[in-house]
Parts: C-alpha cells; structure tokens; sequence
C-alpha cells in the first residue's frame, strides 16, 4: 500500500519548486509508475530543479567521505541518463557501479546522505509486518534547509533518532549532529542550507 507523506504545512515558507516536486512524485506513483519484482518495489528518484551539475558543495562537504559522494554522483548520473522517471538501484547493482563489494557500505552511505539531507524521503510505501520504507527520494545539489526536510519528510527526526542506534559508529555519530543540529534551529527558528559540522569520523 502506497501511503503519502503528510505536507507539513504549519511549515509556510516552501519553496513552490519543492511542493511542486512533492506532489508530483505522488501523483507519479499513485498512478502506478512503479516497479515491483515480487520481493521489493521499486524507488523513485527525482532531482531538485537545480541539480544540473556536480555541486561543489558536494565536493567540499566534510563529512560525506569519498563513498558517500560516489553514491550521491551515481545517483544523479540514474536521473540524467534516465529517459522517463528514474529509480533508485538495488543495493547490490549500486554497489557494483560504485565498487563497493559489502551491501552495507552502500546503506550506509545512503544513510549518511539522508542524514544530511543530501537525499530526502518524501514517500512511503506499507510493507508486510507494518513497516514503512521510502518509495520515493529527492536528491537535491546542496543540503536541504531543515524545514525544507521537514516539508518533506515529517518522520525525518524519527529517522534520526533511530539512527543514533545504527550499527554503524560513524552513522550514529552523523545522526546525533543532525540531531543536535535540528533542536538548535527549534530553538533559533532559523533555517539555512548550512551542512553538519565536520569532519565526522
């Protein structure tokens, strides 16, 4: 079952690029523009209007290691070549394009890029057991302001919060700055395309 992410709109100030986007990837999957092999479906990628090239951002963020920045670049190479809607790969084809031999090297970076909002979840689909897992992400050229993620995904925290308990100690790190980072603008009431401090090891 294909559920939509809820718009938050006690957030005002959205760009209309970005309710456009979100929208659009739900009227795109409602209409049965997914794929399903029997196991999993599908993921769909869409770009914000401004990833045209490679972000220097991207290059100079301290905290995406060089996986991380190879899967970012893999997926905006998908967008570009795709000649209709593009999907996300599994993790095992991904990981062959981006050399990386272990599946969990390539969730986790993937992790790490939701974290930082280089990837944002702005679908969810229902699977057996009641789990929900992104069926649509938005990969954006620099990282989106919080309230931005927030517009999008309104479980982005609960996806931090989970990831302070990843397996993985650069992942919980990561999470816990995100975390930190999204109390400090509750707070402030400010919201900017600022990346996390870094480096995190």
């Amino acid at each position: 079952m294909l559920t939509n992410i809820n718009m938050n709109e006690q957030i005002t100030d959205i760009r209309p690029a970005l309710r456009a986007l979100k929208e659009s990837s739900w009227a795109t999957l409602t209409q049965g523009k997914y794929h399903y092999n029997g196991t999993t479906h599908s993921v769909l990628l869409l770009p914000e209007s401004d990833c045209i090239e490679t972000p220097s951002a991207l290059l100079e963020d301290t905290v995406l290691k060089p996986v991380d920045k190879m899967i970012w670049l893999l997926l905006m190479m998908i967008v570009r070549q795709s000649s209709g809607d593009a999907y996300l790969p599994t993790l095992a084809e991904l990981g062959r394009m981006a050399n990386a031999t272990a599946p969990d090297t390539v969730w986790r970076a993937l992790s790490i890029l939701r974290c930082t909002r280089w990837l944002t979840a702005c679908q969810k689909m229902y699977y057996k057991g009641g789990l929900f897992k992104p069926s649509a992400y938005v990969l954006s050229a620099r990282p989106l302001p919080i309230s931005d993620a927030l517009f999008l995904d309104t479980e982005y925290k609960v996806f931090l919060e989970k990831s302070v308990g990843h397996s993985h100690a650069r992942v919980q790190k990561v999470a816990c700055e995100a975390l930190s980072q999204l109390s400090e603008e509750t707070v402030s009431g400010t919201s900017d395309h600022s990346t996390l401090a870094g480096p995190v090891i």
